[in-house]
């Protein structure tokens, strides 16, 4: 298909955003996907010819709805559900293929040792963050320290991360496994890790942000840095603060538009071929640049991608 190839390369070796090719993009959709055709046009959209008149999809559409745009999907991911309902989205191997071109493009890391309290997709076998992190072990220097359930013992844990894994190494894990390990009354770990937390697994008894949860990591991971990835189940592509603000970057493949700077966040995510594209994702967001700032959820609770919860 010229279309694939187009945002292989694209993703690849392109260095600005593509206003054409997402136009062309958006409009394969439109034709091929019924339940984003018939939104469009309730929203008064029946072709697209500017990239103002992109239509950006409600990522709450996910939860109810069979949304794809290729042939017959091969499986699915599901979401974290920390919302409640949980989002279905549907992939074949050319979606599959895009994913990990871009989950490496992403990537910041690559030429570290990297271990993983994630379990692999083996285990998580409906999980997007699991199958990204088995991109990593294919392709990267990944150990799985987890390789059972999302469930751990983190006093096993701890003692592994003292004495089982490399200085200067990338630790990723959710922000519950985070808050979790750094609540252990077993000391401190000298060892520098660059942490990479990844929200989801949520409680809800007392909300965190994420500058709260890493001054209190630190006290535990006393030389560490730590960041964010953020990523869901209907996005393809992820993004990390690894911005001198620690905002989100994003890059030609995964853009982000807001008006006036702020706004709900919406996405154009190239890797999103074979479902919808452009996403509407009620995160408030503040952008500069290429640089964004998640400031919290928005609708009926506060859940999201910019708390983490006790």
């Amino acid at each position: 298909m010229k279309l694939f190839d187009e945002i292989k390369n694209y993703t690849e070796y392109g260095k600005t955003f593509n206003e054409e090719l997402a136009i062309e993009i958006a409009n394969f959709q439109l034709k091929n996907n019924t339940f984003y055709k018939n939104y469009a046009e309730k929203v008064g959209i029946n072709k697209i010819k500017r990239i103002e008149d992109i239509p950006f999809l409600p990522v709450e559409f996910f939860k109810n709805q069979k949304i794809f745009s290729l042939e017959k999907p091969d499986g699915f991911f599901m979401s974290s559900g920390t919302g409640g309902e949980r989002s279905k989205v549907f992939y074949n191997k050319k979606t599959l293929e895009l994913y990990e071109i871009s989950a490496l493009k992403s990537f910041p890391f690559k030429d570290k040792k990297i271990y993983s309290l994630i379990p692999p997709f083996s285990i998580a076998k409906n999980s997007s963050l699991s199958f990204m992190l088995d991109i990593f072990s294919r392709n990267l220097n990944l150990e799985y320290l987890n390789k059972k359930s999302f469930e751990m013992d983190e006093k096993i844990f701890f003692r592994i991360l003292k004495a089982e894994t490399e200085e200067n190494s990338v630790l990723f894990l959710t922000s519950l496994q985070l808050f979790k390990l750094s609540s252990l009354k077993k000391g401190i770990i000298t060892k520098k890790f660059t942490i990479i937390e990844t929200g989801g697994y949520k409680a809800t008894k007392k909300i965190y942000r994420r500058n709260e949860l890493y001054k209190f990591a630190k006290k535990v991971f006393i030389n560490s840095d730590f960041f964010s990835e953020y990523g869901m189940a209907e996005l393809f592509s992820q993004f990390y603060t690894v911005s001198k603000n620690r905002d989100y970057t994003f890059s030609h493949y995964n853009f982000v538009f807001t008006k006036n700077g702020k706004g709900l966040l919406k996405v154009f995510d190239f890797a999103n071929m074979g479902t919808v594209s452009a996403l509407y994702i009620p995160d408030f967001i503040v952008k500069r640049g290429n640089e964004f700032d998640v400031k919290g959820r928005l609708i009926s609770e506060i859940r999201g991608c910019g708390y983490v919860f006790k």
